[in-house]
């Protein structure tokens, strides 16, 4: 590899490249393997950089994928829902969630695993950049649905709980996942997309 990719960043831009090439490299590893099995070792070496250096931008695996889940959010805050596009709310948040695949997969483990190893001043710091990202959000939705904000608020705390729900159901240990094939367990056999709108479809009708 070349040694110039592990030369240490000192200019913002450099640092801000570098953080980057990292979220780059933990993003492309999630999008293959469950969190509990990625190595930081993986990471670092994919990125371009020592475990050291990797240190130096996330002090853990978890503030590391928490700093990739506001990434995630951060981009849905930016991009506005399509202007002319018919269809009611559910629909369109709906299809907003499932063409962001690593936002549903880091939501399904936030509460979980990646907030819980998080002293106070850390938690403090995240929740208040969620609820920065949760007030624009619903803001959105108001401006285009006519919503009260309030309500607006609570459908999407509503959303992120059906998300979490529905991902937990739909993607089941491998084992359990080749047990539920066959009838009569393949009851058990839930389709992500299906439950997703099913629930907030089932949530916008009950505002």
């Amino acid at each position: 590899m070349n040694q110039c990719r592990f030369q240490r960043a000192r200019s913002p831009e450099q640092k801000a490249l570098r953080r980057a090439q990292i979220l780059d490299a933990a993003a492309g590893y999630f999008s293959r393997q469950r969190f509990e099995t990625i190595s930081l070792v993986d990471i670092a070496r994919q990125a371009g950089v020592t475990k050291a250096a990797l240190y130096r931008y996330y002090p853990s695996k978890e503030a590391l994928f928490l700093a990739l889940y506001l990434g995630e959010l951060e981009d849905m805050v930016a991009v506005p829902l399509p202007e002319g596009q018919a269809g009611p709310m559910w629909e369109r948040l709906s299809e907003l969630l499932l063409s962001r695949p690593l936002f549903c997969r880091l939501t399904a483990i936030l509460h979980s695993v990646l907030e819980q190893n998080l002293d106070a001043d850390q938690a403090r710091r995240f929740k208040a950049s969620l609820l920065q990202h949760f007030t624009i959000l619903a803001q959105r939705l108001s401006d285009h649905f006519g919503l009260p904000v309030d309500k607006a608020g609570t459908y999407l705390l509503q959303v992120q709980q059906a998300l979490i729900g529905c991902w937990a159901l739909s993607h089941p240990a491998p084992v359990v996942a080749d047990v539920i094939k066959q009838p009569p367990l393949d009851l058990f056999q839930v389709d992500f997309r299906l439950a997703l709108q099913a629930h907030l479809k089932a949530l916008e009708d009950a505002l």
